[in-house]
């Protein structure tokens, strides 16, 4: 783990503390949820491999709900989230795509009105964790005014902050009903992506949010796997911009946003653009609190309201690294099996009032933390130190936010992705958002500076689109 640094590039602008702290509680603890998932299908190779671990409560999370029989607010969209038996050869070929009405949430009754745009569900082809071919979801929205700016309409890839690990998590089914519930299991969540989408569609951005992968679709979701969401954000891109009857161009300038889970996603898409997708105009990012210290991390979120997120970790490593089961089971004990088994169904909300405020040195065999026992196994540690950033760095513009009390992503860590990626030639703004810390462990404090800068990010990206000078932080960092 990284030493801790200081910075000097600062923001500073509280936002109405009592309308910013209700929605940090809905950013927090009510992310997505929906009807039972689809029935898995054995198209979706990377997410079966690793199927075969005996015993592995990592198991049949796409099954989850589909025997249920409690009420949802959601409609059964079983067949739109069920892949083919066979998927496209070229990552972000659209496989299939409906119309989708997003009805008024939190972020509508802010902004005041209905959404400004007309959503589709899509399926696009994209790869796997594990390497292989894997469907993924996500929705586009296309805006309903006309792009008045140079050239074709830019697109903003938004890729979603922790949702969870169940199948009625995936955002494209919580944006739809705005806030989902859910009677057997238990569940409830808000589609808070739409706050990020707001503020690009108010640039004049076309939009595309993916799912991630097996999240809606089979398979257990990777949860912070540096490629795989790398992959399905830039792959959600591609299929934006061959979706029939939209205003984009194969050449649309686009740029990456998202914040925590989605922070390391477009900075992990940022990363892997030049490489994995140089067809693509990518013109920046923007990464808020991206985890790029996994330990780091871990040693933040233990005993705060989002320790039971190493769940859908350890379920995703347990996938595509099913040899690790050895090294998982001499560490855990039987609380912490038992928590594999209960977060890997469950959308954060759940999992927050289940395991939030607990410490990981419960479900270890020696009592000692979780962070601690993975640096005791050589290979957990190598596959948990694949997931970090900044070994590469991405060819544009780019802009960090992080507060400087952030309670689960360490301010340090984003201090030295910067210092990485500056070293590697990027153009970097590190901003800090200067907010005073006023819960630390409830995640509030983790929230709020995605809620004060969420405007500034967009107009950033939009700045990177007309190819203004980019801000650059690196030498003063």
């Amino acid at each position: 783990m990284r030493s801790p640094s200081s910075d000097r590039a600062t923001t500073r602008g509280l936002p109405t503390l009592a309308g910013a702290l209700a929605l940090g509680l809905v950013v927090a603890l009510a992310p997505a949820l929906t009807t039972g998932a689809a029935p898995e299908a054995a198209a979706q190779g990377s997410s079966d491999q690793g199927s075969s671990a005996q015993g592995s409560p990592a198991q049949g999370s796409s099954d989850q709900g589909a025997s249920a029989n409690g009420s949802s607010n959601a409609p059964d969209r079983t067949a739109f989230y069920t892949p083919p038996a066979e998927l496209p050869a070229d990552p972000g070929t659209v496989i299939r795509s409906e119309p989708m009405t997003i009805t008024p949430s939190v972020p509508d009754l802010v902004a005041g009105g209905a959404l400004p745009a007309d959503a589709q569900r899509i399926m696009y082809r994209s790869t796997g964790a594990a390497g292989g071919p894997v469907a993924v979801t996500g929705t586009y929205l296309q805006p309903k005014s006309p792009w008045a700016g140079p050239g074709p309409r830019p697109l903003a890839v938004v890729t979603p902050g922790t949702q969870g690990q169940g199948d009625q998590c995936a955002p494209s089914k919580s944006m739809e009903v705005g806030l989902s519930t859910q009677t057997t299991p238990l569940s409830m969540a808000a589609g808070y992506s739409l706050i990020d989408a707001y503020a690009m569609l108010a640039e004049g951005f076309a939009v595309v949010v993916t799912d991630y992968e097996g999240l809606g679709t089979p398979g257990h979701h990777p949860y912070v796997n540096r490629d795989s969401q790398g992959r399905s954000a830039l792959d959600a891109a591609r299929a934006a911009v061959r979706l029939a009857g939209t205003d984009l161009a194969p050449d649309s300038p686009t740029v990456v946003s998202g914040y925590s889970q989605g922070g390391g996603a477009a900075a992990a898409a940022g990363e892997m653009q030049p490489e994995y997708a140089p067809d693509l105009n990518l013109v920046g990012i923007a990464a808020g609190a991206p985890p790029s210290d996994m330990l780091g991390t871990l040693d933040r979120v233990d005993g705060g309201v989002l320790t039971g997120a190493v769940g859908y970790a350890i379920n995703g490593i347990l996938q595509v690294h099913p040899e690790l089961r050895a090294a998982f089971d001499r560490q855990l004990n039987d609380e912490g099996r038992r928590m594999l088994e209960v977060t890997s169904t469950q959308c954060v909300a759940e999992t927050a009032f289940a395991y939030g405020l607990r410490r990981t040195n419960e479900f270890t065999v020696h009592g000692n933390s979780l962070a601690d026992a993975a640096r005791s196994e050589p290979e957990i540690l190598r596959v948990l130190e694949s997931y970090n950033l900044g070994a590469v760095a991405p060819t544009v513009p780019s802009l960090v936010l992080i507060g400087r009390n952030d309670d689960v992503v360490p301010h340090y860590t984003a201090v030295d992705l910067v210092r990485d990626w500056c070293a590697q030639g990027t153009t970097v703004e590190l901003r800090t958002a200067e907010l005073p810390a006023l819960a630390p462990g409830l995640v509030i404090d983790h929230a709020l500076p995605m809620l004060s800068e969420v405007s500034t990010n967009a107009r950033y990206l939009m700045d990177r689109v007309h190819d203004r000078p980019a801000p650059n932080s690196c030498g003063t960092v």
